[in-house]
Order: structure tokens, then sequence, then C-alpha cells
């Protein structure tokens, strides 16, 4: 692939994965380039989506270049997405999240001895989102539910299975930090 559609494309994938609009030395200093260069390449990508007609566009506004929907299309998918708007994860939940990723199945309590308090809701919030599910039952007294992550937690985190996973897990008891 040319230079110059190389440095087009990777321009398109940076405004398309940047939760925030970027300033020319900004995208210059990521994709380590000259801001002359980079800006040359913003307009022509600008026009180009001005010429296509679809449902994006890429905006620049205050000294920043971003990729957005079209003003029209924008409005439709903020209405419609209000009643399908994600929670957001809570601190609480992303440590419970990641104990039980670690060393499960895991109970409850040995996520709250680990976590230092009681992890309820935070496993509540978890198993609504379908991020961890009931695995059995443990031998202990009382015979408290097993949790364990699911499909739905590799997708979201972008790790391939229960071997990455378990990778992960290898170098963090050999860096000390798992016991």
């Amino acid at each position: 692939m040319e230079k110059s559609k190389f440095l087009k494309n990777l321009l398109q994938a940076l405004l398309f994965s940047s939760p925030h609009p970027l300033t020319v030395e900004e995208i210059a200093q990521i994709v380590d380039a000259k801001p002359e260069g980079i800006l040359e390449e913003l307009q022509e990508l600008q026009k180009e989506y001005q010429k296509r007609n679809g449902g994006v566009i890429i905006r620049f506004l205050k000294n920043r270049w971003q990729m957005v929907a079209k003003p029209e299309y924008g409005a439709v998918i903020k209405e419609k997405s209000k009643h399908v708007s994600p929670k957001t994860i809570s601190r609480a939940a992303l440590e419970t999240l990641a104990i039980v990723s670690l060393y499960q199945p895991v109970t409850r309590t040995d996520v709250d001895l680990r976590r230092g308090v009681d992890s309820s809701q935070a496993i509540k919030t978890l198993l609504e989102s379908g991020l961890i599910t009931i695995c059995g039952k443990s031998e202990a007294p009382g015979r408290p539910f097993l949790y364990r992550v699911t499909e739905k937690f590799f997708e979201v985190f972008g790790i391939e299975g229960e071997e990455e996973l378990q990778r992960m897990l290898q170098i963090l008891k050999e860096n000390g930090e798992t016991q």
C-alpha cells in the first residue's frame, strides 16, 4: 500500500476510534508524522466523506478533528439509544470482575475477602450485565454460589478465551501482582 493511502487509512481509523476530538499536533504525535502532511490528508479525507454523502462526516471544530454522525442521523441515534443505553461499570464492579476472572470459580465470600468490602451489589450488577454467571455451588458450609466470567466478558474485554486469561494470570503471578 502506498504511503499516502496508508496514512489516510490510519487517520480514518484514529478518528473513528478516538473518544474525543484531536488536534493536528496530537494526531501527528500519535502517528509519528509531520503536522503539515497530516492537515493535508485530513482535509482530503473530509472532502471524501462529504462527497460520499453517507451517515458519517469528518468535522473540524475549535481546532480539533473528529469523526461524527451527520446531525440529522445523530438526533435519531441519540433518541433511539436512550432506550438501550448501556450501564457504565462502577469501580466496585470492575474490581469484582477482575477478581472473578482471575480466581474463578469463586464465591462471593472469596471476592469480599480479596476486596475487603461487601461485593453483593457488584456481583448483582455483573450478573445482570451478563459479564459473570453462576457456575455451580461450593462445598463450603451453606453451599454458596460459584461465579465465573461469561463469553460476553471475553468479547467486551477483547480476550480470546480461557487460555489467554490463564496466560495473563501466570504473568501477574510471576510479577508478584496476585496472591
